[in-house]
């Protein structure tokens, strides 16, 4: 079973994760690309930024008028959760390209690396604070759709479970472009 304090967990790691790996790099290293066809560490931040805000909006917007309940539960998936987890997940090493919604591209770029990393441990501090809350409700009857398809529906913890697996899948994505960057003579 996986409970939501266990995601909460994983989202703390992804945090220190971040400041460890990402917050002592220089402005150039966190915008250069390995190839101009692949993301650059600030432009992988980035693409889990433009979703998961999308993302904790519509959770934090169904959470208040959600019933609150004194029980936790633990997460259940749907059929559709387990498919969609299956694409973003990171033990899963196949490229799934994003949607243009969830792209750094265009109106989304990467305008400053430094920025971007404060602004995506902004963002985790607050799904961290969402997910918090999400553990007073009955959080299997609460839904979210994507913006991809009203069709994609999933209930708030297993949405969270998801937002948390495609952060770590985009995080270790990241860990490996700082593996590429090329050593500048000092």
């Amino acid at each position: 079973m996986i409970w939501l304090k266990d995601v909460i967990q994983d989202l703390k790691e992804i945090e220190e994760t971040t400041l460890s790996e990402f917050q002592n790099l220089s402005k150039e290293d966190l915008v250069w690309k390995p190839a101009p066809d692949e993301w650059s560490i600030a432009e992988c931040l980035k693409h889990i930024i433009i979703a998961n805000t999308i993302y904790i909006k519509d959770i934090e917007k169904r959470l208040q008028k959600a019933e609150v309940k004194t029980i936790e539960y633990p997460i259940s998936f749907s059929i559709t959760g387990k498919l969609f987890l299956y694409a973003v997940d990171p033990k899963y090493k196949w490229k799934v390209p994003a949607p243009k919604i969830f792209k750094p591209t265009n109106g989304n770029k990467v305008a400053n690396g430094r920025e971007t990393v404060e602004d995506f441990l902004k963002l985790q501090e607050e799904i961290i604070s969402i997910a918090r809350k999400a553990c007073a409700y009955d959080h299997q009857h609460v839904h979210t759709y994507s913006p991809l398809s009203k069709l994609l529906k999933f209930n708030v913890g297993e949405q969270l479970y998801i937002m948390m697996r495609h952060t770590k899948r985009h995080i270790n994505q990241a860990k490996r472009v700082k593996n590429q960057l090329p050593k500048t003579v000092v």
